[in-house]
């Protein structure tokens, strides 16, 4: 498969091409993002909910959840911590600062309380490798996946063909496999 034929390029140049129409306003290119990505997921049988739900007990918003088969939302948005398989909060271009990432953790530590055998994964479509509050899974303490990689900005890294898959979409494939039930 050509590099450029991969999930991840699909997902990236998609959002770069509505952006164009749309603008960079943040709200769009996270929902757009969130979107794409739970296409993406529906095409491997996964059981995913809308964006931007909530799980009982728990106040904030969750970018997107993979639900056991056959479990539905009160309200088409709010579900049982007991009908969660695996949380995932979701950005285009990584995290702003540590406080977002201190926030990002105490969330998740929060839906562990909730119900531990809830999975918690956070998803970047592009991060700058050199960002000091990049969000990885040491510094998180969670599963990260960061699907396309750099060392500048996007913008001049998709220019100068600087940009590359990292084979995190193929691992957050396996790992959802390896504790989704069949």
């Amino acid at each position: 498969m050509e590099e450029k034929e991969k999930v991840e390029w699909t997902i990236l140049n998609k959002i770069l091409e509505l952006r164009k129409i749309q603008g960079k306003a943040k709200k769009f290119i996270g929902a757009l993002t969130t979107e794409l990505i739970r296409t993406e997921l529906l095409k491997y049988g996964f059981y995913v909910s809308n964006r931007n739900v909530f799980i009982e007990g728990i106040p904030n918003e969750l970018d997107l959840l993979i639900v056991k088969a056959g479990k539905n939302p009160k309200e088409n948005i709010l579900y049982s911590p007991d009908d969660i398989l695996v949380v995932f909060e979701i950005k285009f271009r990584g995290a702003y600062g540590e406080d977002q990432r201190n926030s990002i953790k105490e969330i998740f530590d929060n839906i562990k309380r909730k119900n531990k055998n809830i999975e918690c994964f956070y998803i970047t479509i592009s991060e700058n490798k050199k960002y000091t509050h990049r969000v990885t899974s040491e510094n998180l303490g969670y599963d990260c996946f960061e699907f396309l990689t750099r060392e500048s900005g996007l913008e001049t890294a998709v220019k100068k063909k600087l940009i590359k898959t990292t084979g995190d979409w193929d691992r957050l494939l396996n790992r959802l496999h390896d504790i989704i039930p069949s």
